[in-house]
C-alpha cells in the first residue's frame, strides 16, 4: 500500500474553495432583529425572571419569552413544567425602535447583571434578504 501526503496532490478535490471568505456573497443583506440571552438559574421561578427581566429590557427591548428545554416558560407557562438551570430569553426590539444594534444588547446585558441574573450565551437573531434566519418563539 501507498501514501501520498496531502501537500504532494497537485489537484484540488473541491469544486468549492473550503474557504468562506472566496464563497462570500455581498448580495445579501442581514439585518440583526434581536437577541437571545441564555440564563444560569436554579433559584428563580418563571415568573420572578421574567418579571426582572422586563424590567431590565429597558425602552430599547420588550422580553417575547422564556423557554426552558424549549418550552414557553413565561408568560404563561405551566407551574407543573420541568426545568433545568438553562433559560432561553428572547428579546425584540420594542415597536418604537424597529431596530436595534449591538451598542443596544451590550446595555442590555448590563442590565441583567445588574439585576443580579447570569447570563452565560447570547445569540444574535439575524434576517437575510428579509427571511428570518433563526427560530421563531411561539408566545
Amino acid at each position: 500500500m501507498t501514501y501520498v501526503k496531502n501537500e504532494d496532490k497537485k489537484e484540488n478535490k473541491y469544486k468549492v474553495s473550503p474557504k468562506a471568505k472566496d464563497r462570500a456573497d455581498t448580495s445579501i443583506t442581514r439585518e440583526l432583529e434581536g437577541v437571545d440571552v441564555f440564563l444560569f438559574n436554579n433559584t428563580h421561578l418563571p415568573d420572578e425572571i421574567g418579571t426582572t427581566l422586563e424590567e431590565a429590557a429597558g425602552s430599547d427591548f420588550e422580553l417575547a419569552i422564556i423557554t426552558n428545554r424549549g418550552v414557553k416558560a413565561y408568560p404563561g407557562g405551566f407551574t407543573e413544567t420541568f426545568t433545568t438551570d438553562h433559560w432561553r430569553c428572547r428579546f425584540l426590539p420594542t415597536a418604537a425602535n424597529g431596530k436595534t444594534d449591538k451598542e443596544s444588547i451590550m446595555a442590555l446585558l448590563n442590565r441583567i447583571t445588574e439585576a443580579g441574573l447570569d447570563w452565560i450565551k447570547v445569540e444574535n437573531l439575524y434576517s437575510f434578504d428579509g427571511n428570518i434566519g433563526y427560530s421563531e418563539a411561539k408566545k
